[in-house]
């Protein structure tokens, strides 16, 4: 990486006060607030980027709390066109909570895959940015799982990025993820109309393998539980816990030292790691008592993981793999026909792979959604209901 660095508006602002005699005003720290930015070379950078920078920045931690968060910037090749680059919000899935695990650190867990994605958009002349997440790589714990600060840091890698370039960027953008990123991108298309401020205009979100319906993962974490599972799936239990114990202590009395044991080894290594280590255990022996029996489970579990199921401003678009055992589709599918009964801009597209091969599956839909949506064409409503009701008979 190279040592120069960009200094942010503030600063730059403040010197030169500073050196003409005139009052410095002191402004305070607000999210997106852009703190550095460096250019960034790593072999996982898309081979679309002509050029592609670290970000530092302000964005609120799990407690809501104003903190630093990191992100990637990437940019297409050639110059902006009049009205600047659109931007793609990139909001990756599970890597681990360690700060080693950090895409801007070691990199993305499936680095080809998503480079391939990423790369769709770069070749239209999108701008892409991809958030850490706010304690990846950064002072303070990742909270896993907690779908609101992840949108929000999503939401203002976006501004940070818009400081550092100016006009170069769009103020159109819209918000793409992929499985714990899915529910990030989802959450920031909520919230984008009064988070992400005036200045910036929101067009979709377009999301794979979106978590949905995580709250139930609660009625599998009690002591008889002793089906031997998938790696994968015992290190997202590991990674939750670790979270829930963030922001609810009382949690801990109902793990056993093996839970315990658990969550240590998952503050250590990331997803491909710890799900080769846990590979075959069983979600019981984490626990001494079921995760159910703390009381004010339910409304903990909700306001941590809950994804919004109402009030989106522009369209969505969620893609599934009907053989996902990650997230299982029915949970997202039916997530989707709520939406739609509400009244809700949605489609949903299914895919006959599993949770790893559903970013593939799914890309040229995604460019497709991405591309209208960039472009105000019309979200047909009506067809996409028609076609939602078609995957729900077959799924009968």
């Amino acid at each position: 990486m190279s040592p120069s660095v960009f200094r942010t508006r503030p600063l730059l602002a403040a010197v030169t006060a500073a050196l003409l005699g005139l009052p410095i005003a002191v402004q305070a720290a607000e999210p997106g607030e852009l703190l550095s930015a460096a250019p960034y070379r790593a072999a996982w950078v898309p081979s679309k980027a002509s050029q592609a920078y670290l970000l530092s920045y302000r964005t609120p931690d799990h407690h809501g709390r104003l903190a630093q968060g990191t992100g990637l910037l990437y940019l297409p090749a050639g110059t902006a066109p009049a009205g600047g680059w659109p931007v793609v919000s990139w909001a990756h899935g599970t890597q681990g909570i360690a700060d080693h695990c950090a895409p801007s650190v070691s990199g993305p867990y499936q680095p080809e895959r998503d480079g391939r994605f990423l790369d769709q958009f770069l070749a239209q002349g999108y701008a892409v940015v991809a958030a850490d997440y706010q304690g990846l790589g950064t002072p303070g714990d990742h909270a896993y799982l907690h779908v609101r600060t992840a949108a929000r840091n999503a939401i203002d890698l976006v501004k940070a990025s818009h400081q550092l370039l100016g006009n170069r960027l769009s103020p159109r953008w819209v918000s793409v993820g992929h499985s714990q990123g899915g529910a990030a991108a989802l959450t920031a298309g909520y919230l984008a109309p009064t988070y992400g401020g005036a200045s910036l205009r929101y067009r979709g979100s377009f999301t794979t393998g979106t978590p949905t319906a995580v709250e139930l993962t609660a009625l599998v974490m009690k002591p008889d539980n002793r089906v031997a599972n998938p790696g994968a799936l015992n290190a997202y239990h590991a990674y939750l816990l670790d979270g829930l114990l963030q922001v609810a202590p009382q949690v801990d009395r109902v793990l056993s030292d093996e839970g315990r044991a658990r969550v240590a080894l998952a503050r250590q290594q990331c997803l491909g790691e710890l799900a080769a280590t846990l590979e075959g255990a069983d979600t019981g022996s984490m626990f001494s008592a079921p995760l159910t029996s703390v009381p004010g489970i339910w409304v903990l579990l909700y306001d941590y993981l809950g994804v919004p199921r109402r009030g989106f401003s522009q369209p969505l678009m969620l893609g599934h793999g009907s053989e996902d055992r990650d997230v299982p589709y029915l949970t997202t599918l039916l997530y989707a026909a709520g939406l739609t009964l509400r009244g809700e801009p949605v489609a949903f597209r299914r895919y006959p792979v599993d949770h790893r091969g559903t970013l593939d599956a799914a890309a040229a839909d995604g460019l497709a959604f991405v591309r209208a949506r960039l472009a105000d064409a019309r979200f047909d409503e009506a067809a996409e209901g028609i076609g939602l009701e078609k995957l729900l008979d077959a799924a009968q």
